[in-house]
C-alpha cells in the first residue's frame, strides 16, 4: 500500500515569491490559451468573435479562485461557486456577471499586487530620470507626461512614505482608481458607436463590453501603489504627489476624450441602444473596480507595500524625517551633486 502523503502544509510552505511566480505563469498560460480558443471558435464555428469574448476572462477567473484556496477561504469559495453556478443555470448572462464581480475581481487584485511588486522600482527609476538634462529614453519622457511633472520640479529627489493605516475603505482611493479607468472607458464607449454602425449584434454586446471592463479595471488598479506609498517628487513644499499628477493627466485626457465621444455620438448615432450599453458598462465598471479595489485594500495592500519596501531602490527613497534612512546617490546620472544631503529621499 502506498504511503500517505501529507499535503496540508503546501500552502504555508510555498513562499510569497513562489506563489507570485505560479500566479504569473498560470495567468500567462491561460491568457494565451483563451486567446487561441477564442480565435479558433470564432474562425471555425458560427459564433462571432464577440460571443466568445468572455473566454478572455479565464486567466482572472482561475487566479481569483486559486487565491481563495491559497488563503484557505473555504466557505467563501464554496458560496461563490454555488452562486455563480445557480445564476448561470437561471440566466447565462447573470452567471457571467456574477463571475466577473465575485471571482475576476479577486484575480484582478492578485495580479495588480504582483505587477506593483515587479514594476514599481522601474517606474520610480523612470520618474527620477524624467527631467534630467541630456538624452532621455522614450520611457523617461513618457513618465514625465503620464505623471504630469512640471519643468521646475527636481525629479532627482524622490520620497516614499510606506506607512499604510486603513480604517475601512478609503473612498478617495476608489474614486482615484475610477478616474484612471475613465480614460480607457471613454475610448471603449467611442468604439461602441463604430461597432453599431457595422451592425454589431446587440444580443452579445453586454458580455463582450463587460469583458473589456474587466481588463480596464486590471489596468487602473496597479497605479494605486503610488498612493499607498505616497510617492513624491521634488523637495519644495514636501514634494509633488506623483499619484495626484497621474490623476491630473487622466482628467485632462478624459475631457478631450469626452469631446471625442460627443462627436462620435453625433456623427455615428445608431439608436438609443448604444447609450444603454454605455450606461450598463459604466455601472459594471463601477462594480468591478469597486470590488477589486476593496479586495486589494483589505487583503493585499499591506503585504504588497512590505514586499515593495524590500527593494533597495524603493527603500532608499524613504524620507529621513520619518524613517531615519539616508539619501542614496546614483553616480552615473549626470547633474547629481555627489554627497548632497539637501533634501531627504532618493537623490538621482
Amino acid at each position: 500500500m502506498a504511503p500517505k502523503v501529507d499535503l496540508s502544509g503546501i500552502g504555508r510552505a510555498l513562499s510569497f515569491k513562489d506563489a507570485d511566480r505560479v500566479a504569473v505563469y498560470l495567468f500567462l498560460i491561460l491568457l494565451a490559451a483563451s486567446v487561441v480558443a477564442a480565435v479558433a471558435v470564432a474562425s471555425f464555428t458560427d459564433h462571432s468573435s464577440f460571443e466568445v469574448f468572455p473566454v478572455l476572462t479565464l486567466p482572472f477567473t482561475a487566479v481569483g479562485l486559486l487565491s481563495y484556496l491559497y488563503r484557505r477561504h473555504w466557505i467563501p469559495f464554496i458560496v461563490i461557486v454555488l452562486i455563480c453556478v445557480i445564476l448561470y443555470v437561471v440566466s447565462p448572462t447573470a452567471g457571467i456577471i456574477a463571475v466577473y464581480l465575485l471571482v475576476c475581481t479577486r484575480g484582478i487584485a492578485v495580479m495588480a499586487s504582483i505587477l506593483q511588486k515587479r514594476a514599481l522600482p522601474t517606474v520610480l527609476d523612470g520618474i527620477g530620470r524624467s527631467r534630467l538634462a541630456g538624452r532621455r529614453s522614450a520611457g523617461e519622457r513618457l513618465a514625465q507626461f503620464v505623471f504630469g511633472i512640471p519643468s521646475n520640479i527636481d525629479t532627482r529627489v524622490l520620497r516614499v512614505e510606506p506607512a499604510v493605516r486603513r480604517r475601512g475603505l478609503p473612498w478617495s482611493d476608489l474614486l482615484g482608481t475610477m478616474r484612471v479607468a475613465l480614460v480607457p472607458c471613454l475610448l471603449m464607449w467611442a468604439g461602441l458607436f463604430t461597432l453599431f454602425v457595422f451592425h454589431f449584434s446587440v444580443a452579445v454586446a453586454y458580455t463582450s463590453v463587460f469583458t473589456v471592463v474587466v481588463y480596464i479595471a486590471a489596468f487602473a488598479l496597479p497605479w494605486l501603489i503610488l498612493r499607498s506609498l505616497d510617492v513624491r517628487v521634488g523637495s519644495e513644499g514636501g514634494g509633488m504627489p506623483v499619484y495626484e499628477g497621474l490623476l491630473g493627466t487622466c482628467t485632462r485626457m478624459s475631457v478631450a476624450l469626452f469631446v471625442m465621444l460627443l462627436v462620435a455620438a453625433a456623427a455615428l448615432y445608431t439608436g438609443v441602444n448604444t447609450f444603454w450599453y454605455i450606461l450598463a458598462s459604466a455601472v459594471m465598471a463601477v462594480g468591478v473596480i469597486g470590488v477589486s479595489t476593496a479586495f486589494y485594500l483589505l487583503e493585499y495592500e499591506h503585504g504588497t507595500v512590505e514586499a515593495v519596501m524590500s527593494d533597495d531602490l524603493v527603500r532608499g527613497c524613504v524620507a529621513e524625517g520619518r524613517s531615519g534612512a539616508g539619501a542614496r546617490l546614483i553616480d552615473d546620472v549626470p547633474g547629481t551633486p555627489e554627497g548632497s544631503r539637501e533634501a531627504p529621499g532618493q537623490r538621482y
